[in-house]
């Protein structure tokens, strides 16, 4: 599985690179993207990141290394057998509202790059309707937690009830992409 860098030091590079959004939101585009259908194979991903982050510029080698990192960890949990996605969020070290700022701009992201491929939504599941509408809801949580064991266990159950609700998209929307190509890559 590929690794992710730490949430601080992507924060640094995207802030060092002139890109003022969060890893969290970057994981989140990156995840709508793969979740609505995107093909896998695709190499138009940079430059769809690129008019979204970057006015249409291109990223410096670092931010394409960071980019494919994010993409190919995104590809391989979204694929694997053992349901391992994660969110890219701050970590449990940071304040809950950190953790739930980082919450709200990673489903941002996710419906940001749900929306650049996905246009017909009248062919959505029920399913996928209700989380795209539950995730619209999320991005607009109050994310003024206290720093209780009770605020804090109600954050990560809406954190777990968004990884599901990605898996499911990916499962719905995602999965033929990916079945198609795994005959080409092996």
């Amino acid at each position: 599985m590929s690794e992710l860098p730490d949430y601080q030091q992507a924060q640094l590079l995207l802030e060092k690179n002139q890109i003022f959004v969060s890893p969290a939101e970057a994981h989140g585009v990156i995840s709508g993207l793969l979740a609505c259908g995107l093909n896998i194979e695709a190499k138009d991903y940079l430059a769809l990141l690129s008019d979204v982050f970057n006015d249409g510029q291109a990223f410096s080698n670092d931010l394409k290394t960071f980019f494919a990192t994010i993409y190919k960890q995104v590809v391989e949990s979204f694929s694997g057998e053992e349901f391992q996605f994660d969110l890219f969020l701050p970590s449990d070290d940071e304040t809950l509202i950190d953790q739930a700022n980082g919450l709200v701009s990673w489903v941002a992201g996710f419906m940001l790059g749900f929306g650049l491929k996905q246009k017909d939504y009248g062919k959505l599941s029920a399913d996928v309707k209700e989380v795209i509408s539950d995730f619209s809801e999320i991005t607009r949580l109050d994310t003024m937690f206290d720093e209780t064991e009770e605020d804090a266990q109600a954050l990560h159950e809406v954190i777990e009830y968004v990884r599901v609700s990605a898996l499911l998209c990916f499962a719905e929307l995602g999965k033929e992409q990916t079945t198609d190509t795994k005959k080409t890559l092996h």
